[in-house]
């Protein structure tokens, strides 16, 4: 039962960590949602693989490193439409 309770928390924490936005936020913000959005994947990631699908064990962090780039080119398309719309307006 622990370990539901854990995914549980890292299923609320991951969900949280999705509807963060990096739009018009400074690029210490930025940085620091991603870094947390990229740990609550790779949280779910080992907790879900290692109790619930033990056979994917030599993939996950190849699971991980995928979901990790999405997120990072999500962000990097999010700082640049934000700059791109900064410059609209000068």
């Amino acid at each position: 039962m622990f370990i539901e309770m854990k995914i549980g928390l890292a299923v609320i924490f991951f969900i949280w960590m999705l509807t963060r936005s990096l739009y018009k936020k400074a690029t210490w913000v930025q940085l620091t949602i991603v870094g947390l959005q990229i740990f609550s994947v790779l949280l779910l990631i080992e907790l879900s693989i290692t109790h619930y699908f033990p056979e994917f064990l030599e993939a996950k962090w190849l699971i991980g490193v995928f979901f990790a780039t999405v997120f990072i080119l999500a962000a990097a398309k999010e700082r640049y439409l934000s700059k791109s719309e900064q410059q609209e307006i000068k």
